[in-house]
């Protein structure tokens, strides 16, 4: 069941974290279900995080899955359990965003993708469900991100660096749109800075450089934050100053593609 504003249950048997790569995206539910007792249960794709693993009670973790509702239809397979159609077009849904349309599938998707459409969910009117027009205050956003944009050259990669109060995550988009190899757009949040990785397929095949392994997560854990994510796309909190933290990943973003640089 999801839990609505943060609202435990009494005699909750287990927390299930699904995509959820570390507590701190969960905010204050995350912080009393760490707390507690509740045995906890982790279903995920994500490059695992250390203080995640501590937690939990059981990790189930497929990192060549390209989304996390992928694990979760394996789980009804392993289950026996007959999908119904609402819940097909759940996780053909989930898929379909969490691959940025299919841009990101791998083999395995289309497989288990052809298997919900099989039990009932009609890829036809997944553009009509999830498509949201762009507010004006996020074309905005991006504008002002392009606009204050650093650029640095690694041999024959482009990255861009850039301060944003909010939208970081369609703003990196927006950066490798524009051409960026890897993008870092970082904000203010609270007492903490927000960070927003991206890179491109290509950056990551060639280089190897996994944004959460390499980056997010060190870095989080130098700092006195959190760091977690995917090769390509990955976020970071800390403490700190947004220019400071900007120039830190992208040293250790040079330290990690060392001679692959060109």
């Amino acid at each position: 069941m999801m839990i609505p504003d943060g609202i435990l249950p009494v005699g909750m048997d287990a927390a299930i974290l699904v995509d959820t790569n570390t507590p701190d995206q969960l905010g204050k539910i995350g912080e009393r279900i760490m707390q507690g007792e509740t045995p906890i249960i982790v279903i995920d794709h994500h490059h695992p995080h250390p203080d995640t693993t501590k937690i939990a009670s059981l990790m189930i973790v497929e990192e060549s899955a390209a989304a996390a509702a992928e694990v979760v239809y394996a789980l009804f397979r392993a289950s026996k359990t007959e999908l119904g159609v609402v819940e097909a077009r759940a996780l053909l849904a989930a898929i379909f965003v969490e691959t940025k349309h299919f841009l990101l599938a791998r083999e395995s998707t289309f497989n288990v993708a052809a298997s919900l459409v099989k039990a009932g969910a009609d890829p036809r009117h997944l553009s009509e469900i999830l498509s949201t027009p762009m507010s004006r205050s996020e074309r905005v956003a991006r504008l002002k991100a392009a606009g204050r944009s650093e650029i640095s050259l690694m041999g024959n990669w482009i990255v861009a660096t850039s301060d944003l109060g909010s939208y970081q995550s369609s703003a990196a988009r927006a950066l490798l749109s524009l051409g960026a190899h890897v993008a870092f757009v970082a904000g203010e949040s609270k007492d903490k800075v927000r960070v927003n990785m991206r890179a491109t397929e290509d950056f990551y095949n060639k280089t190897g450089v996994h944004l959460a392994r390499d980056l997010s997560i060190p870095i989080g854990k130098k700092l006195g934050g959190v760091g977690g994510g995917h090769p390509t796309a990955a976020g970071l909190s800390v403490p700190g100053q947004v220019q400071d933290i900007l120039k830190i990943c992208l040293e250790l973003l040079r330290e990690s593609a060392g001679p692959l640089q060109t």
